[in-house]
């Protein structure tokens, strides 16, 4: 049972109500209030004048050990549903022994992301846009696991006599947990038009809510299991944190995104306001366009009362009957406290703050044709977090993504490589006001090993027009003795 639990903790578990990074819907030009989460730059120029949010939310879990064997996940929900109507038994659904363990590398991580964003806008016209959004977030990431701790997970430590009496060192190992809610004001300024250039900058500022947080740093832990009740501790440099009891703290932090963009335009770019009525309320479409962009600068803060820390640095300990070991429930961190004499002191410097998962992000998306079909490169680079402080580490990723997008019909496929080598297929698809999609679409269509999941929808009103551009007055001519105004649309380029 124990390895169960485990290997599901690191599987991760598929919620619709809290992705990767939505790959699929983060560059199209008709939804700004999704592509401002990788550059706030991208509010400008978008093919809608007003967004409006009215609910989204999605789930990306992934990692290298546990996975489920010969599943997908629509199989999965299928066997559920006929479990629920009596046309299967239970014995029929998956369980411990269909959990597999993919040993023999060298390190294991396990990365999750939720989102949920409720009622969100952004506004774009002409040389200024701007947005505010309303959400919860939450992560969860494990870095640097041995392969002999993965042995360990499978096993178990007192059951896997082969790593015994051997000794093992474990150096910078990281795990970390975050749930909060996040208010995002966005803006955006075309700084710069010239001939067919335009220049963009954009900024996001957070205010969060933090609402639980878990983390723990391993600096070093020299060990060796000498058998099934005794664990030789030869060297214990750790520093560990969790909240007591969750709660909303409005004094939870503040973020930071930061992005430019540049887009070479088909069309003359000094006298185009996009989504106004100034000059005509034409639309100009760019050739291609580049951008660069920080996102998630700063932390999650806690009350320093509502959490529990631990600092340890201790040597030559003989932890006997370490199987059985009775740990303290209302403070498991205090499980070597009598070897310390400040337990309360350790290597981080403020432990009632876990770093966001910040990263940085460089796009290009090219229009192939038409202004309907387009191609996306993005690469995701999360950056390191300080050896003195809790934090998250955000995911790697590469992408190429082809789009085919209009007002009411939007497919995106996008292709990427989670952390630079793990390869992913996408599907996304809006219709309408409702956009659902996957980073993951083989593993819910093709029966194979499952060490993931993700999922992600967004429900949406767009106002494509400004209230004064819905047409413009082309001339007035006269028919049948009557004078009239004719207008078009105001697209001149479709």
């Amino acid at each position: 049972m124990t390895k169960f639990i485990v290997s599901i903790a690191f599987l991760g578990s598929l919620s619709f109500i809290f992705g990767q990074n939505a790959l699929g819907t983060l560059h199209g030009n008709y939804t700004p209030t999704n592509s401002v989460y990788v550059n706030p730059s991208s509010l400008l120029d978008a093919k809608v004048w007003l967004d409006i949010n009215i609910v989204g939310a999605g789930s990306y879990t992934n990692n290298n050990l546990v996975y489920l064997e010969d599943q997908s996940w629509f199989s999965l929900l299928r066997e559920l549903n006929q479990v629920r109507k009596g046309e299967l038994t239970e014995d029929r659904l998956p369980s411990e022994n269909d959990i597999g363990f993919n040993q023999g590398r060298r390190f294991y991580h396990m990365y999750n992301r939720n989102f949920v964003t409720g009622p969100s806008a952004v506004w774009s016209q002409g040389d200024h846009a701007a947005g505010l959004a309303f959400g919860v977030r939450s992560y969860t990431s494990v870095r640097r696991v041995p392969s002999y701790v993965g042995h360990f997970i499978e096993s178990g430590v007192p059951d896997f006599t082969q790593q015994h009496d051997i000794d093992y060192s474990v150096e910078n190992l990281r795990v970390a947990s975050l749930q909060f809610g996040e208010i995002k004001g966005s803006y955006a300024y075309t700084f710069l038009k010239r001939r067919r250039d335009m220049f963009m900058g954009g900024i996001s500022i957070s205010k969060f809510i933090s609402v639980a947080g878990t983390a723990a740093n391993v600096y070093q832990l020299d060990f060796n299991v000498d058998n099934d009740s005794l664990a030789l501790l030869y060297d214990v440099q750790t520093d560990a944190m969790y909240t007591t009891n969750p709660r909303m703290n409005w004094k939870g932090g503040m973020g930071l995104d930061l992005g430019f963009t540049y887009q070479k335009m088909i069309g003359e770019a000094g006298t185009y306001f996009p989504n106004s009525p100034k000059m005509g309320c034409r639309n100009v479409p760019y050739l291609y366009k580049l951008g660069l962009s920080v996102i998630d600068i700063g932390s999650i803060k806690f009350d320093s009362d509502d959490i529990q820390f631990a600092g340890y640095d201790f040597d030559n300990y003989s932890w006997e009957q370490y199987a059985s070991e009775e740990v303290d429930e209302d403070n498991p961190l205090n499980l070597f406290d009598a070897l310390e004499a400040n337990i309360n002191e350790g290597q981080v410097r403020k432990p009632n703050k876990i770093r966001l998962p910040t990263y940085i992000s460089a796009q290009f998306d090219y229009n192939v044709w038409a202004s309907r079909f387009f191609v996306n490169a993005t690469m995701i680079q999360g950056l390191p977090i300080g050896k003195r402080k809790f934090g998250i580490r955000h995911a790697n990723s590469l992408s190429v993504t082809p789009r085919f997008e209009t007002y009411w019909f939007e497919a995106s496929l996008p292709i990427s490589l989670y952390e630079y080598q793990y390869p992913q297929l996408g599907l996304s698809l809006r219709l309408g006001p409702l956009s659902i999609g996957t980073d993951k679409l083989g593993h819910w269509i093709k029966r194979s090993n499952l060490y993931g999941a993700d999922i992600y929808f967004h429900l949406k009103i767009p106002l494509r027009y400004h209230p004064k551009c819905r047409g413009r007055v082309k001339g007035i001519k006269s028919k049948n003795g009557q004078r009239y105004k004719r207008y078009v649309p105001c697209d001149a380029y479709g």
